[in-house]
């Protein structure tokens, strides 16, 4: 019963994961550091990769935002900073490029050491640019169509409870009683 259970919370979050791993593959094509992590957490080039690769990514990316969206819930000068970005990204043409070079004054292109999911240490080019920050933005507004408030959530500053509400709209599992129609749930 409980693989049975199991396997039906996963439908329910299908279109949901879907959604994810969609964004994933564009942002992998369109942000190179979202690329090379990708990449170099799975020995593969990104066509490569497998859905299932990618959802477990998520899932390990999504355990550490868990631990880390609080904190940026209660710095206020991240807080700033990201209302601030927010603004300047939407003065068309100069708006991602300005936001950019604020990034790269907080944050000097060079090489980063990430984690990958697996706890191996990577290292990441990253150069941040307008058009990384545009790809992302757009990313966020089409995972929105999913993601309703988790976007208007993260609009706000709100990173624990945008990532709360991916989570359980994606992997929380349902309340709902099973219908007649569902067949015999203790075989």
């Amino acid at each position: 019963m409980g693989l049975l259970l199991e396997h039906i919370e996963l439908l329910e979050g299908e279109k949901e994961m879907a959604t994810i791993i969609s964004t994933m593959r564009s942002l992998g094509k369109d942000v190179d550091e979202v690329r090379q992590y990708l990449e170099k957490s799975t020995g593969k080039g990104l066509d490569d990769i497998s859905d299932m690769e990618l959802a477990k990514i998520a899932a390990t990316g999504a355990n550490i935002g868990k631990q880390m969206a609080p904190g940026a819930d209660k710095d206020p000068q991240l807080q700033k900073d990201f209302k601030d970005a927010q603004a300047a990204m939407k003065i068309p043409f100069v708006g991602p490029k300005m936001v950019a070079k604020r990034v790269r004054d907080k944050m000097p292109s060079g090489t980063y050491t990430a984690q990958s999911p697996d706890g191996r240490p990577i290292d990441i080019d990253v150069d941040i640019s307008g058009s990384d920050l545009s790809a992302i933005k757009s990313a966020s507004e089409r995972a929105g169509k999913t993601f309703p408030q988790a976007l208007d959530a993260l609009q706000k500053g709100n990173f624990s409870s945008a990532l709360g509400k991916v989570i359980d709209k994606t992997v929380a599992p349902s309340t709902a009683a099973p219908k007649k129609s569902q067949g015999n749930w203790n075989k």
